[in-house]
């Protein structure tokens, strides 16, 4: 392997971790200046910056290389990875982060987003065994439609509740930027979002090319090193936001993220010259589904059963995310295709 390929790894890490500290705090500034909620900005605006990197790479194996299992192992194992970005908040927010993070808007959108997993999960399962089950147009599964109706909803929802003033939506910590007009806070979100899209870029590709050069399989792949690499910038913003002291942008973005990932899920089956995307990946990709849907459940519960104790900094909710991270990716790596 050319040292090349580590040195361009080197390289888009370093984009990344400039790009995605600047977008968190263009994402605080553009949420200040307009009075829209965190919730929300971190829900739309900086989950779409931050997915950028799995769009690219996940058209690119479709479009591309025809790879529908790379593409699908991608958006479905950086859902998981983005879950666990959650769990800094009780890591680094120390004292200025309290319980309560998710306004009654990221609420919905979290149970919202599993129904879609479960939409998708019985439509894998129904095109293998049950195919009178299932409805497409053509080549297009009427899942994907779905996807797109249901996160528009999403987001006009926590839209209406961030507007609305709900009194979980902010923390009290609201950095002000004066120096800063909306139109320059605009200009430093698109310069960094460039930058985390061509480090993201890089990034993805490097790991690919990096882990296939160890000979495991795509959906195995796909759904940990390339999932965890593109998910890199969720990581930069989750930190940098929970140290800003603004929690709700990291809910937001975590759920932002994992909904966008889903569009392009969808956006796979449009561009996928072969059939129906969900009937051609493999089925093993429906570990990773049951493993994101039991990651969202948690996040969801933690809200209303808070931890009392803690193991290093680390709740009950933490702790079983962490647990059934490592045993989804254990199966997968059992059951993995060389």
């Amino acid at each position: 392997m050319s040292i090349i390929v580590w040195l361009l790894f080197v390289v888009s890490v370093g984009l990344v971790l400039y790009g995605g500290v600047k977008l968190t705090r263009s994402g605080d500034m553009i949420a200040e200046k307009t009075g829209i909620g965190r919730a929300w900005i971190g829900l739309v605006i900086i989950s779409f910056a931050t997915t950028l990197p799995e769009m690219v790479t996940s058209i690119s194996a479709i479009c591309l290389v025809k790879e529908p299992d790379l593409a699908a192992g991608n958006c479905f194992g950086s859902m998981a990875f983005n879950l666990l970005l959650v769990t800094f908040i009780g890591l680094f927010g120390g004292k200025k982060i309290v319980r309560g993070e998710m306004n009654r808007g990221l609420r919905l959108s979290g149970g919202l987003f599993i129904v879609l997993l479960f939409i998708i999960q019985f439509s894998m399962f129904s095109w293998r065994f049950y195919p009178f089950a299932s409805v497409s147009l053509g080549k297009i599964d009427l899942t994907s439609f779905l996807i797109i109706v249901i996160y528009v909803l999403t987001t006009r929802t926590v839209f209406v509740y961030g507007k609305g003033g709900d009194p979980l939506t902010e923390t009290d910590a609201k950095p002000e930027y004066h120096n800063y007009s909306l139109s320059k806070s605009f200009f430093l979100y698109g310069t960094s979002a460039f930058s985390v899209l061509v480090g993201g870029i890089l990034l993805a590709d490097t790991a690919n090319r990096i882990a296939v050069a160890t000979g495991i399989g795509q959906t195995f792949v796909g759904s940990t090193l390339v999932g965890i690499t593109t998910s890199l910038p969720e990581m930069v913003v989750a930190f940098t936001a929970v140290r800003l002291g603004v929690p709700e942008m990291v809910v937001g973005n975590v759920l932002g993220a994992n909904l966008f990932n889903l569009i392009i899920v969808a956006l796979c089956d449009f561009l996928y010259p072969k059939g129906i995307l969900l009937k051609s990946i493999d089925f093993n990709h429906s570990i990773t589904i049951v493993m994101v849907i039991a990651m969202t459940c948690v996040v969801l519960f933690s809200q209303h059963y808070h931890p009392k104790k803690r193991v290093v900094g680390l709740g009950w909710d933490s702790l079983s995310l962490y647990l059934i991270y490592a045993i989804g990716v254990s199966l997968l790596y059992m059951l993995k295709r060389v």
